[in-house]
């Protein structure tokens, strides 16, 4: 389970949440809300991004996260994809997969490993040089997309949030990002997959257990997907 539990966040004095409690159990869940209320900040602040000012507490799988670095919450199974992923000049995609599983502890397979990669990227339609090209440098905004779709299989996080995984896609590339995500909710009964989105599509073909709407520093949580046709049909206004 993912709890918030009075959690606050504030950037520069101004509050994004306020008092908020939500729960995300296993399964799929998604987050709407307008433009500019704060879901990618929402996802930052769980993450433990330094500028964003926390209150409360979140409760992740029974431990208190709220005062764990950032690298700790990724130790602890959180994943964050962010809306627009930053280039990383230097580091190679494929190198920075292998340093994320070593921060963990892990030792790394690099024969295996790198052909778990290559074949993650061919199914997602990326070059074939793909290992060795520069986190996130020079690359389209759906070829990072596919970058973290691949980076989240292969970290295996109990929880993963990803923001807008659905920008940049063509009809291919949501018809497998669809597939990957249900796949990934039920290859194990645990996990928690938190998705920030308003594409109709993509939503249809998920399996959703709740939709959270972000509004006037307030989350509220409804059961099934029902809620998410409801904002298609009517917008927020009412929400």
């Amino acid at each position: 389970m993912l709890i918030t539990q009075e959690l606050t966040v504030k950037v520069n004095e101004e509050y994004i949440l306020d008092d908020v409690h939500v729960e995300f159990g296993p399964g799929i869940h998604i987050l709407m809300g307008p433009n500019g209320a704060g879901k990618s900040s929402f996802a930052h602040a769980l993450m433990g991004h330094y500028n964003y000012e926390t209150t409360g507490a979140v409760e992740f799988f029974g431990k208190d996260i709220l005062a764990l670095e950032t690298f700790e919450r990724a130790r602890a199974g959180l994943f964050v994809g962010f809306q627009s992923p930053s280039p990383v000049p230097g580091l190679s995609n494929f190198q920075f997969l292998k340093q994320a599983k070593q921060s963990r502890g892990e030792k790394p397979n690099i024969k295996e490993d790198l052909g778990a990669f290559r074949d993650q990227a061919k199914m997602f339609g990326l070059p074939e040089d793909w290992d060795k090209r520069h986190l996130n440098v020079d690359s389209s905004g759906g070829e990072k997309k596919k970058n973290e779709l691949i980076q989240m299989l292969t970290l295996n996080p109990k929880c993963a949030i990803l923001d807008e995984p659905d920008s940049g896609l063509d009809v291919d590339g949501i018809k497998k990002l669809r597939m990957e995500l249900n796949s990934f909710r039920n290859n194990d009964p645990d996990r928690i997959l938190i998705i920030i989105t308003h594409y109709q599509q993509l939503i249809e073909e998920l399996q959703v257990d709740s939709v959270s709407i972000l509004k006037d520093q307030k989350i509220k949580q409804y059961e099934g997907v029902d809620k998410a046709y409801e904002i298609f049909e009517e917008g927020f206004d009412n929400v």
